[in-house]
């Protein structure tokens, strides 16, 4: 009767040598070297079994060899595959990243419409252009004493708005006599009491001298012929993206088209 353990045990001691001789041979190279060796491996048989019992011995040899190569071929790849798993072919793929979401991008300030109208106060002696699509209100009566108004509606006050943001946007004009002040005095009450601006630096508007206030402090105030005149642009926080081309060379830009007209003033 053939010993089936032992035929296990050859087939067992096969694979091991030849794993022993490389660990790492080529998978399919090793199974087939492995089934080599054990064909030649001699099969013991017990001296009474028929001939005819040959055949199934064959089938159980053979599904014997089989299972082997399997064997073989499992645990040589297993090897392979846990070495290339410490960094080398075999080893996971690499996890994609996460996608990083891109920053929306900050909306473009609204561009200020051009400088294409012109106003004329008939109480304060002025004219200045103003944008398109901008309203103007015209004042009811002088500004005689006090410092410069900033309400936008102040009787005193010529004001020139944007039709939608109204006292969110808005210019404020306004003159009066300076009387027995001096010019550089009564300039500097209005810039630093009236528009109360931190710094301010030297202007001239259409020949008149006086200041202009500093970063954040759109006031400007000269003084001519024994009359002082202030103009002063009013933006809103509330409407950063609108208000955002209104800035200081916006101002000088309308501070530029201004003609005074002392003469034609009404105190």
């Amino acid at each position: 009767m053939t010993d089936f353990k032992t035929s296990d045990r050859d087939v067992n001691r096969a694979i091991r040598s030849w794993l022993r001789e490389d660990r790492h041979e080529d998978v399919s190279r090793v199974a087939g070297a492995v089934l080599d060796q054990v064909d030649t491996i001699p099969q013991r048989r017990a001296t009474w079994w028929p001939v005819r019992r040959r055949p199934t011995m064959s089938k159980i040899l053979g599904f014997g060899l089989a299972a082997a190569a399997v064997v073989v071929v499992l645990i040589v790849g297993a090897q392979l595959f846990g070495s290339a798993g410490n960094g080398g072919v075999g080893s996971g793929a690499t996890p994609t990243p996460e996608p990083t979401a891109t920053p929306e991008p900050s909306p473009s300030p609204i561009s200020a419409p051009p400088l294409t109208e012109s106003f004329t106060s008939s109480v304060h002696g002025i004219s200045v252009s103003y944008p398109e699509g901008w309203t103007a209100r015209a004042a009811t009566e002088p500004w005689t004493n006090g410092t410069f108004p900033s309400g936008f509606v102040d009787t005193h006050l010529d004001v020139l708005h944007d039709s939608v943001l109204t006292d969110h946007l808005f210019l404020r004009i306004a003159s009066q006599p300076i009387g027995d002040s001096a010019p550089e005095d009564w300039v500097a009450a209005q810039i630093v009491d009236g528009e109360a601006c931190t710094t301010s630096e030297p202007i001239v508007v259409d020949g008149a001298t006086g200041l202009i206030g500093g970063e954040g402090c759109d006031a400007a105030v000269v003084t001519i012929a024994g009359r002082g005149y202030a103009i002063a642009l009013s933006a809103s926080d509330d409407d950063p993206d609108v208000v955002a081309s209104y800035d200081r060379a916006w101002f000088e830009e309308v501070l530029a088209t201004v003609q005074l007209h002392p003469e034609d003033a009404v105190d």
